[in-house]
């Protein structure tokens, strides 16, 4: 059975709200099944950077899926298939659904606490401000990454008075960033 979704509210929603609001969607959609969405990666920065970090795919990683499930859920939405087991597209959006492998992980760190986002009815978990921070930082360093670390230092700016600084940096000590941390909080 195919899921009705009001496909002209998604497209006159901002930029800024387009990608998570959809996440929305599939995170009640895959609830049906007993399966948890959290959004993360590029989607994650988007979200906390008011779009002046953009991305063309959703990452959010599910638990407590397997394959039969994600296809009849994105199936039912009208989502098809597009790279591999994990990579869906539909005709009506300009991004692409990724299902990054579960868990939630930063570096070594298996994430527990993560962000609920209310819209309305609807409801998204999102990775912490924080966690999505050291992300980028991490990948900044280890794959040589200028992109990532601008992505760090966008969501340091538009989200430093939301920041636990504490537990910032006691992250960045515990994964040995503490150097990369300290250059992103003096830009």
């Amino acid at each position: 059975m195919t899921q009705k979704i009001n496909w002209k509210k998604i497209a006159t929603l901002p930029k800024t709200e387009q990608q998570i609001h959809f996440a929305a969607i599939l995170s009640a959609a895959f609830k049906k099944k007993n399966i948890t969405l959290t959004v993360v990666g590029g989607s994650a920065v988007q979200f906390y950077t008011d779009a002046n970090y953009t991305t063309k795919d959703l990452d959010a990683v599910l638990y407590g899926d397997d394959k039969a499930s994600v296809e009849e859920v994105m199936n039912a939405l009208g989502f098809k298939r597009s790279q591999s087991y994990r990579h869906f597209e539909h005709p009506k959006l300009n991004f692409v659904v990724e299902f990054p492998p579960d868990p939630v992980a930063v570096g070594s760190k298996i994430i527990t606490k993560i962000n609920l986002i209310k819209m309305n009815s609807l409801e998204v978990r999102v990775i912490r401000i924080e966690d999505i921070l050291m992300d980028r930082i991490i990948g900044a360093i280890e794959w040589k990454s200028e992109k990532y670390h601008e992505q760090a230092k966008l969501l340091w700016k538009k989200n430093k008075d939301l920041i636990d600084l504490k537990y910032l940096k006691n992250f960045a000590k515990e994964e040995g960033y503490t150097k990369e941390l300290n250059q992103i909080i003096k830009t």
